[in-house]
């Protein structure tokens, strides 16, 4: 756990350049943001952020920086990433581990903000700057594709299986979809309430990661990259007047298709206003036609797909995304107890998963 001496140790020492011209007498404030993340200011309006690498493998922290650094490049001033700052040696990271890049001013929303509903101006300009990022990725020198991904889907059927073959046998009677409001995990005469509850979703889901798996292979599409996974509303700074300027938090790199990189965006940018499992299928549509008009004019075609078959893909990755991230909750009930989301969070995605394939699909 770093603590704040030992980080102004970190600072003095690799990037003391920085510093140099700021007065002695000046303060500067050092604050925490989140786990890997620390904010570096002063009154003299020197803002920087230190990060601290989401791994201990050199290799990979280079291959993100150099990344960043190639985006940047690519991006040419028309949005902006995180840009590491040379330390004083002129190494991209202090102990193969801290980096630090110029603080990226404006507006950046809450995942769970269901108070802003992004409308059809922000879509729009989202839309803009991921297929501009898209763009990147198809068109880097040397080639970024692969026809390999960090996850694949029938791999998921098999945890899926794998979870259920490991609950005792529970009688039909007993087995249900309906959650309970209890924080507890066991009923009185001694009923597992949450792999009773998986064992209730386990057949549905099964089907459902079918069907989504045969759609996607019909597609033909193989390719994937080092997509950015995580493109969540923390993960974009807005302008004042509600334009997107910059993209933040590229650690979790790593290859799948775009769809995956769309799934993740539109699942939570446009989101209903209640109840939040719910995808506006509308807003999706914006977003999808401008998003394949960037792309058919840009460098670089994202596919020969039509744009609504462009759309069943992103929702099938929606219904894919959201039954890994429900085998995911419930690992962490069998493997890391104390990290355990709850019930509800299981419910939240088996429901997500239920109303994409119900309503989305067929809209």
């Amino acid at each position: 756990m770093e603590n704040p001496e030992d980080l102004e140790h970190i600072l003095s020492c690799h990037w003391p350049h920085l510093f140099a011209s700021i007065d002695p007498t000046t303060p500067i404030t050092l604050s925490k943001l989140s786990t890997r993340n620390w904010l570096i200011s002063s009154n003299g309006g020197l803002s920087y952020i230190l990060k601290s690498a989401s791994t201990l493998s050199i290799n990979s922290l280079d291959f993100e920086l150099q990344y960043l650094i190639d985006l940047n490049r690519f991006l040419s001033n028309e949005y902006r990433v995180p840009i590491p700052i040379s330390t004083v040696t002129g190494q991209y990271h202090a102990n193969g581990k801290y980096w630090l890049y110029e603080f990226i001013d404006g507006k950046v929303y809450a995942d769970n903000d269901t108070s802003h509903l992004f409308d059809e101006k922000e879509l729009i300009s989202l839309a803009k700057c991921i297929s501009k990022y898209h763009q990147f990725l198809m068109t880097h020198s040397p080639s970024l594709a692969s026809n390999k991904r960090s996850t694949t889907r029938e791999h998921l059927l098999d945890e899926l299986k794998q979870a259920a073959d490991g609950i005792p046998q529970i009688s039909s009677s007993t087995i249900t979809t309906t959650t309970t409001t209890t924080v507890t995990t066991t009923t009185t005469s001694g009923i597992d309430l949450v792999s009773q509850y998986f064992v209730g979703c386990y057949p549905l889901l099964c089907r459902l990661l079918r069907d989504s798996l045969s759609r996607q292979q019909k597609s033909n599409i193989i390719r994937s990259y080092p997509i950015h996974r995580n493109l969540r509303p923390s993960k974009v700074v807005w302008s004042r007047d509600n334009h997107v300027i910059a993209l933040l938090d590229f650690e979790n790199v790593n290859h799948d298709t775009l769809w995956r990189d769309l799934a993740v965006c539109l699942s939570t940018f446009c989101t209903s206003s209640s109840p939040s499992i719910i995808t506006d299928v509308d807003r999706m549509r914006i977003f999808i036609e401008e998003y394949m008009k960037q792309m058919s004019g840009g460098t670089a075609r994202v596919s020969s797909q039509t744009e609504q078959e462009v759309f069943q893909l992103v929702v099938d990755e929606i219904i894919l995304c959201a039954i890994e991230d429900f085998t995911f909750i419930y690992w962490q009930y069998i493997h890391q107890r104390e990290k355990f989301q709850g019930l509800k969070a299981m419910e939240f995605y088996y429901k997500r998963a239920l109303w994409h394939a119900e309503h989305a699909l067929k809209k």
